[in-house]
């Protein structure tokens, strides 16, 4: 899995205004959750990266050998693209653990975590032809 390929949004919606995430647990109930800006993960805050289509399941010496213009390309930024999960802004919203409680900050923990638990399953299935 790629992490520029991986869908980030654990949350339903996220509201720019009340930097506040909103989720819903299914049984009926909407729970928010404070956030705060941090440096995008996934461009490291540089607002774009290469697109995954080209070098996600890895580039050899040999394809650069083979190909200067190529190489000359690839990090000269030729290839690159808006990042997937900033949008170009180098920033990206996650959540402000020091504004929950012990009782809010475990669920939203195992929230996430089962949520990226379930990406990951869904990965192995596609690799597995399912």
């Amino acid at each position: 899995m790629d992490h520029r390929e991986i869908n980030r949004k654990w949350y339903t919606s996220f509201d720019e205004k009340s930097m506040m995430f909103t989720i819903e647990t299914g049984e009926g109930e909407d729970i928010e959750i404070p956030a705060i800006y941090e440096v995008c993960g996934t461009c490291d805050g540089k607002g774009s990266h290469v697109n995954p289509s080209i070098d996600s399941h890895g580039l050899s010496r040999e394809d650069f050998d083979d190909d200067p213009d190529f190489a000359e390309d690839y990090f000269s930024g030729v290839y690159d693209i808006a990042c997937n999960e900033c949008h170009g802004r180098r920033v990206s919203p996650d959540v402000n653990w020091e504004k929950l409680n012990p009782e809010l900050k475990k669920y939203v923990e195992n929230w996430i975590e089962d949520f990226y638990g379930y990406q990951r399953e869904c990965e192995y299935e596609r690799r597995m032809g399912c």
